[in-house]
């Protein structure tokens, strides 16, 4: 996924669509970008990075987490990606990854409470932390992916790219992560090519 360029010694620039993943543990995945043609490739080098990505993406979790706390949101997110890109790649993903996800989830369940709400009753995350409810949300909605269908999960096929998506079309037709990006990115080299014959 593209991002505008910096210029002379300006701080690296986000991606031009930084959430476009259409599920949070999806977008997690994608703040470590695979491909290096993003100016930056890690959007979570330190507590304050975190705290600012889970910001924009609407998640405010009140203080950067401690450095604890983000090495384990950090684990997390390189077994996700092994999970997401071998089920891309039409591969099992690895137990020991799966373990992790297990172990996070065996959390996240633990801290369930049924509570009352307007309607009825409603599940909520009790953890006292805003930080690991976050990463519990993450972990169920990466739960969920993988037990949803496999063909929704998909992986933009720019090699300088790779960013992960969830496709929610009814006839599972979108390819790119962004059309706008790498999909106009596709469509010029192919006008380019046929143009030079």
């Amino acid at each position: 996924m593209s991002a505008p360029h910096s210029h002379g010694t300006a701080q690296p620039t986000l991606p031009k669509h930084e959430f476009l993943a259409g599920r949070i543990a999806l977008d997690f995945c994608n703040s470590l970008s695979p491909a290096r043609r993003v100016s930056l490739h890690d959007r979570m080098q330190t507590p304050a990075d975190f705290a600012a990505w889970a910001r924009r993406a609407g998640l405010a979790i009140g203080s950067a987490p401690r450095p604890q706390a983000l090495a384990r949101l950090r684990r997390l997110r390189a077994a996700l990606i092994a999970i997401f890109h071998a089920i891309a790649d039409r591969r099992a993903p690895r137990q020991s990854d799966l373990a992790l996800l297990n172990a996070e989830l065996s959390e996240a369940r633990a801290a369930e409470r049924l509570v009352s709400a307007a309607d009825g009753y409603a599940m909520e995350d009790a953890a006292p932390d805003a930080v690991a409810r976050l990463r519990h949300r993450i972990a169920r909605d990466a739960a969920d992916l993988l037990t949803g269908d496999p063909r929704r999960l998909k992986r933009c096929p720019a090699h300088d790219c790779l960013w992960l998506f969830h496709d929610s079309s009814k006839n599972l037709s979108r390819r790119w992560c962004a059309m706008d990006d790498c999909g106009t990115r596709s469509k010029v080299r192919r006008y380019r090519a046929r143009a030079s014959t």
